[in-house]
């Protein structure tokens, strides 16, 4: 049972820029709905055994309100490049299965899980990440600075203590869109960018 996860997360989402979210249950998304993707990139991992470096999970959701109001829709997917090992792992994991922040929280927002898609995910790391899911999504994220080049950060944030996030730095996904059919179209301008270290 026992398993880690480390590495860059990237969240996005169909609201103009700092999803109201992310601030608690008050907050009303910009178009009273609130449809977004987390990107997991796993520097270092391991579960049962199996390697899990350098593996990609998308986590794709729509909620028709504020995100804690729960009634959410939820998709894994999952890299095409991982083995079947991995998959179930990181299924297992991301699905909040085998426990760690994701198994509290996902169970309070999410009411109907679409089966997981395994297709393939590029990530383009740079001044601007570029992040292709398939054929659901493209992304372009560009990170918020001030004039000394220093990134605009959040810290302290509700959401962020539940998926036990230190901070999150701003940016701007215009740009990106998503078009799953099983889930409501949305292009948006919310991006944040994480560390996460998960584990039991």
């Amino acid at each position: 049972m026992a398993w880690h996860v480390a590495g860059r997360s990237i969240e996005l989402c169909s609201c103009r820029m700092l999803c109201p979210c992310w601030l608690g249950p008050e907050g009303e998304p910009d178009l009273g709905w609130c449809s977004g993707a987390f990107i997991f990139n796993v520097r270092e991992g391991n579960s049962e055994g199996v390697d899990l470096a350098g593996c990609t999970v998308v986590a794709a959701f729509e909620w028709p309100g504020n995100f804690w109001g729960g009634n959410g829709t939820a998709r894994l997917y999952i890299d095409g490049a991982t083995t079947s090992e991995q998959r179930r792992e990181l299924e297992a994991i991301f699905s909040g299965q085998k426990g760690g922040p994701l198994a509290t929280v996902l169970p309070a927002i999410v009411t109907k899980v679409l089966p997981t898609q395994v297709t393939q995910i590029d990530i383009q790391w740079g001044d601007t990440t570029s992040i292709k899911v398939g054929n659901v999504g493209q992304v372009q994220l560009q990170p918020l600075k001030d004039p000394a080049g220093r990134p605009t950060k959040v810290q302290g944030a509700v959401t962020l203590a539940a998926f036990e996030l230190d901070s999150m730095d701003l940016a701007s996904s215009k740009g990106s869109r998503w078009s799953d059919p099983e889930l409501r179209p949305w292009e948006g301008d919310s991006g944040t960018l994480h560390a996460f270290d998960w584990g039991v």
